[in-house]
């Protein structure tokens, strides 16, 4: 008798010890009491992913989430009290965080040569937020010497890197993020918070292979590296410096979508947690952990029911006008998974 061939199964790891999914319960409490129930339905979203790898982010990190009212109560940009260091007009009975900094708005600062459109990058993040984002002077960095430096205004200032014999270069992460610090100030009669992102690689010590990138919410700043978005790129495990191109490379067109693609979803996450929301335990959602690029690449680019209600409270964005600008902008970028999401959101409005 011949042997049934056996069906492909995915593989499933456990959740690190002490993590439980949240039930529909749980959700229901974590959203709270709403009076548009319509935006804020569970129909469409899904749970959270087993995990298929150890690398995972819920296989490793027990987060216990943080509902819709832990967010308003812990959230300092709902506080009566000027933020500390901020130098810009100030309403202390402002509901919002744009009625409580009229002139605030978040910034991006490019540092280095991105090669994306950043004016839309930052429209998008905009949209999506519901606070005004623009684009800072590109930060100029090169390497003379073997030395790593950055461009202020006129002057060159050699800034704490790693350079290899082939040319490639990795800044210090801290030292990134004193350069973003200074931009933060520099524009200080308006900057809620400054983020920075690179296509060069960041280490924080020298056993790194590499870092993502780092954030500092009580400081308001943060950087992140977008090399590794680049689908033409392999890069070693051993060795931090040895990066190379696939043989056979993806179209530019391609190539461009996606990078742009990846990096609007790295920006607004990262800006939310400078905004005060953390990771989110309730549904797939773009304020998911992630563990590894492949767990970062197949979340979601969309927001769930808690998490909008958190962007709602603190920008009081208008949801139907946000969904129809992010419907357009998903076209253009021809994300359709994205465009049959938001258009399916939008129908179940009416």
């Amino acid at each position: 008798m011949p042997k049934r061939k056996k069906r492909n199964q995915q593989h499933f790891v456990p959740y690190v010890r002490g993590f439980k999914p949240p039930t529909l319960a749980t959700k229901r409490s974590a959203l709270g009491p709403v009076e548009d129930e319509v935006f804020y339905s569970f129909t469409g979203h899904q749970s959270i992913p087993k995990c298929t790898s150890e690398d995972d982010w819920l296989a490793q990190y027990d987060e216990e989430g943080q509902s819709v009212a832990q967010f308003k109560l812990e959230n300092p940009w709902f506080s009566k009290r000027k933020l500390k260091y901020m130098k810009q007009s100030f309403v202390s009975n402002g509901s919002t965080i744009l009625e409580k900094y009229p002139s605030g708005k978040l910034f991006l600062l490019p540092i280095g040569d991105l090669d994306l459109n950043l004016t839309k990058l930052a429209n998008f993040a905009e949209t999506y937020l519901g606070v005004p984002f623009s684009v800072l002077p590109t930060l100029e960095t090169g390497v003379d010497g073997g030395k790593v430096w950055v461009k202020r205004g006129d002057q060159r200032r050699y800034v704490q890197a790693r350079v290899a014999e082939n040319g490639r270069f990795q800044i210090n992460v801290t030292a990134a993020l004193q350069e973003v610090r200074y931009h933060l100030e520099k524009n200080s009669c308006n900057s809620l918070c400054v983020i920075a992102l690179t296509k060069y690689e960041l280490f924080e010590t020298r056993s790194d292979l590499f870092v993502a990138g780092m954030a500092s919410g009580n400081q308001r700043i943060a950087v992140f590296s977008i090399l590794r978005y680049d689908p033409n790129l392999t890069f070693s495990s051993e060795f931090w410096h040895d990066v190379r191109k696939v043989a056979k490379p993806m179209s530019k067109i391609k190539t461009g979508r996606l990078i742009f693609e990846r990096s609007a979803k790295l920006l607004v996450h990262e800006t939310m947690h400078l905004l005060g929301l953390d990771h989110c335990i309730y549904f797939e959602c773009v304020m998911n952990g992630s563990g590894h690029l492949e767990e970062d690449f197949r979340q979601p680019m969309s927001l769930c029911p808690i998490c909008l209600r958190k962007i709602k409270l603190l920008t009081d964005c208008d949801i139907v006008n946000r969904y129809e600008k992010l419907v357009e902008f998903y076209r253009e970028f021809d994300m359709k998974k994205e465009v049959d999401w938001v258009t399916k959101r939008l129908n179940s409005f009416s």
